[in-house]
């Protein structure tokens, strides 16, 4: 045997030798059972929201969607214009699309979120059926256990493709896959009842679409730097732009695929710069669609404090209020209870930047940013990517560089709880061990307190997920956590006048109908006391001029639905003194003026006359040509006070004022008119009344006593005989 055969042979020995031992794992171990474990969490934790009905802002996308409820028909129309413009049109139907998005006022910016949208179409065309409210009263198509269960699959995907992602990124090195970053970091993140708001809202769809789309175009990019092959370029591409295509926030993938591609391939910039092409023309592509869709001239946003949280704080109170939702967000991550859909202003106070809550989380959130940048610089360690990952999704939606109309919401850190879940797996799975310095040891401890702490979030998730069966038990159960929200206040207030004139209450349980009426009115004053506060905490300053017109309409109505006419009057007014062309209020004092004399005839009315005599000099103070007001002024000095020179003179005042002049007007105005003795004026108004209702047995009675007054008894006699036939047809009416 020759020396070189000899050599070539004792290195290969040599090699054999030297190449360790790998412990083989039945593939079903190691790929198939964790993400079947994974799929079959995610979907078990939602499960009992089949049984939910819609919540929130999923009417707006669904059955009050003009364009959703016509099906696959209605697709094209939804990637044509802006994502609420369907629900703008369901509830104007006199004006065209054109002139609905042309007139509307866009919400800041805009939003273009159409692929959520069009899955809703696509479930309305195969599955829609009539969908009725809680009060029976039919709304549209609708198929919300279908709605629920897609979402709920659509949340199972999205959690096997991160752990599928986690697996490349951190290789398996031994067979405990159960004790993997992975594993961990993925049942952390599926776990998580912070995402309740995301999955359990069918609405929030838009956020899982988005985040499923961006991972894979991050599994795309990875795929495409493991095996060079250009398709996988192109299905990364598609991918985000399916992630923009459902909420603009994919776009913070444009730096996390490069952060990743950085910190676990050995890819060289110029590869990464490759994979980062097909991921900007889509950027490119999406922005150049929603530009054309919503234009490209910035919309202000209303300056109005429910979309605009910061409009008169000073720059510390602005950024002082920011660093404390910061904090609540990692609070929230941790400790994630208790939850709530409301943020609105004031739930988290106003907050100067030199507070100490606001301080600390100022500080934290420096020496979180300052060891992310020196671990990507220098040591390219899953602690500073973790934060990365945490960081860089929060910044659209924080507040500091884009206004988002909020204070905060859980929502917003749906991408951003990967950073955190990671961050604790690699606690568990990497540091614990070494702590310890027995692997044994630290399996042992971080099962027990992992199994813990996913049954204490399972438990959270699944009771959480009750609380939004609908609109309801969402807003009455969330106002006890947001207790200082004027929105939520205001909500639940709505929601229980709502079911106070619901035709089965007010017909068949008085006693429950005032119950619900008393409980909405406590929400809605207290909607309106916390909007006119300067909201920071334990303040006690308000504002005599800030007024929630929403809260203060339903209030008025609310008072209205129990008979306080002056209570009612009064909250309009208040209403009409901010914003004196505001057309619901307006519209409202209308109303409950024209109806007052009937509910004053019938003793319909709680409200005293002094109470209205003052309700009424504060709206003509602030609405001097308001003919309504006069005309109940006129009945209640004649009727109820005897006062029949006063009477006469708000009753002519009336007739000069222009408004929409009923039967029931005239027939008051002929009978102060006879009262006075003025029979020549009291005819004309009482021959109107008769024209206006020719059933009305009281005018007929009037204008005859008014004829024999004056000495005409044949004609007298004739309209008291039809008066007295009238009567007494409606008598066998009501007994039939």
């Amino acid at each position: 045997m020759s020396k070189h055969k000899y050599i070539k042979e004792n290195k290969s020995k040599q090699t054999a030798l030297a190449t360790p031992t790998v412990v083989s794992m039945p593939k079903t171990k190691t790929g198939i059972i964790p993400i079947i474990i994974l799929a079959a969490v995610s979907i078990g934790l939602y499960i009992n929201t089949l049984r939910n009905d819609y919540a929130l802002d999923d009417s707006m996308v669904l059955i009050r969607n003009s364009f959703t409820q016509q099906g696959i028909s209605g697709i094209g129309d939804i990637f044509k214009y802006d994502t609420f413009t369907g629900f703008w049109v369901f509830n104007d139907s006199t004006r065209t699309v054109e002139q609905i998005v042309k007139e509307k006022k866009l919400l800041a910016g805009g939003r273009y979120r159409p692929l959520s949208l069009a899955t809703f179409a696509i479930e309305i065309e195969l599955f829609g059926s009539d969908f009725y409210d809680e009060n029976g009263v039919y709304v549209g198509q609708g198929c919300p256990a279908i709605n629920h269960a897609m979402n709920a699959i659509y949340y199972a995907l999205t959690v096997v493709l991160l752990y599928l992602i986690l697996v490349r990124l951190f290789p398996r090195k031994d067979d405990s896959w159960w004790f993997s970053i992975p594993f961990i970091a993925t049942m952390l993140f599926a776990f998580h009842p912070i995402h309740t708001e995301v999955v359990a809202n069918v609405k929030g769809r838009d956020e899982i679409l988005t985040l499923l789309g961006s991972l894979a175009a991050l599994w795309w990019s990875i795929k495409y730097i493991d095996s060079k092959k250009l398709y996988y370029l192109v299905l990364s591409g598609l991918a985000l732009l399916c992630g923009l295509f459902s909420k603009e926030n994919a776009i913070v993938f444009l730096a996390i695929v490069p952060l990743t591609l950085y910190y676990f391939t050995n890819a060289k910039w110029k590869e990464i710069g490759k994979v980062m092409i097909p991921l900007a023309v889509a950027s490119v592509a999406f922005l150049a669609v929603r530009g054309m869709v919503l234009g490209w001239e910035h919309s202000e946003q209303t300056k109005e404090l429910m979309n605009d949280p910061f409009i008169n704080m000073t720059v510390s109170e602005r950024y002082g209020t920011i660093f404390v939702t910061l904090l609540m967000y990692i609070k929230l991550l941790f400790i994630p209870h208790p939850l709530t859909y409301d943020y609105y202003p004031w739930q988290i106070p106003k907050t100067e930047l030199t507070d100490g809550v606001a301080l600390l989380s100022l500080l934290i959130y420096l020496a979180l940013g300052i060891y992310a940048v020196y671990g990507m610089i220098k040591k390219k360690d899953i602690a500073s990517y973790s934060i990365l990952f945490f960081l860089i999704p929060l910044a659209p939606v924080c507040n500091i560089f884009f206004a988002v109309g909020t204070l905060m919401n859980e929502r917003f850190i749906f991408i951003s709880s990967i950073g955190f879940c990671l961050l604790i797996a690699w606690f568990f799975a990497e540091v614990l061990p070494k702590l310890l310095k027995n692997i044994s040891t630290a399996k042992y401890i971080a099962g027990v307190i992992i199994s813990i702490v996913l049954f204490v979030f399972a438990l959270k998730t699944i009771t959480r997920n009750a609380d939004w069966e609908n609109d309801t038990v969402l807003f009455t159960t969330d106002v006890e956590v947001s207790s200082m929200s004027a929105k939520g206040n205001c909500a639940a207030g709505g929601r229980l006048l709502e079911q106070a004139q619901s035709k089965q209450v007010k017909e068949n349980d008085k006693e429950l109908h005032d119950a619900l009426c008393e409980k909405s009115i406590k929400y809605l004053k207290k909607s309106n006391e916390i909007y006119a506060s300067d909201g920071k905490k334990n303040s006690k300053k308000h504002s005599s001029t800030a007024v929630y017109s929403d809260a203060m309409n339903l209030l008025g109505n609310a008072y209205f639905e129990i008979g306080d006419i002056a209570n009612a009057l009064d909250s309009y007014t208040k209403i009409i003194t901010a914003y004196p062309n505001h057309d619901i209020a307006n519209g409202n004092i209308r109303v409950v003026l024209m109806q007052t004399p009937g509910m004053l005839r019938n003793k319909l009315t709680t409200s005293t006359v002094p109470e209205l005599l003052e309700a009424l000099g504060n709206l003509i103070k602030v609405k001097p040509e308001c003919g309504e007001a006069y005309y109940v002024l006129g009945v209640l000095y004649g009727r109820e006070l005897g006062n029949m020179e006063a009477s006469i003179q708000c009753f002519e005042k009336a007739e000069a004022c222009k408004f929409e002049k009923n039967a029931s007007y005239y027939k008051d105005l002929g009978v102060a008119y006879g009262i006075s003795g003025n029979y020549a004026k009291s005819i004309p108004a009482l021959e109107k009344a008769i024209e206006l209702d020719p059933d009305d047995d009281l005018s007929y009675t009037n204008l005859g006593y008014t004829y024999m007054n004056l000495g005409d008894n044949a004609k007298g006699q004739e309209y008291i005989s039809k008066g007295e036939m009238l009567k007494q047809k409606k008598a066998e009416n009501d007994k039939k």
